[in-house]
């Protein structure tokens, strides 16, 4: 027998179900035959899908807080760093031993100007 893959419940269904349990449960005589769907099962399960589904809204409501937090802080060191290189650069110059402890080329190191495309060589038509 195949086991059956767990997969999410659209909200549209979500949504049309709560309202079906709900409709229910305003049924005087509501009386099932059977037990699995009960009255106080469908409370207790509208109950508990509505207390997850909040449950799950705060917690992806702290996630994109914390991305937010990191993100500005993030921002903020990379300013600070490339500040950083800057004045590296005025305090001891683009020809400096410093500069290249910070990953960098000097100016005199720098290739100048565009690559070339290798030409073919000319042959004899």
């Amino acid at each position: 027998m195949a086991k059956r893959k767990i997969a999410r419940v659209t909200q549209n269904i979500l949504k049309k179900d709560q309202l079906i349990v709900k409709a229910v449960l305003t049924l005087k005589d509501y009386s099932p035959a059977n037990s699995e769907f009960t009255v106080a099962r469908l409370r207790e399960a509208l109950r508990k899908i509505e207390e997850v589904t909040a449950a799950e809204r705060r917690a992806l409501d702290a996630v994109a807080n914390a991305r937010e937090e990191a993100m500005r802080i993030e921002l903020q060191f990379h300013e600070l760093a490339i500040g950083a290189k800057r004045q590296v650069i005025a305090q001891y110059g683009d020809e400096s031993d410093e500069i290249t402890s910070l990953g960098m080329k000097k100016k005199s190191e720098r290739k100048v100007g565009r690559p070339r495309k290798a030409t073919k060589a000319q042959g004899g038509t």
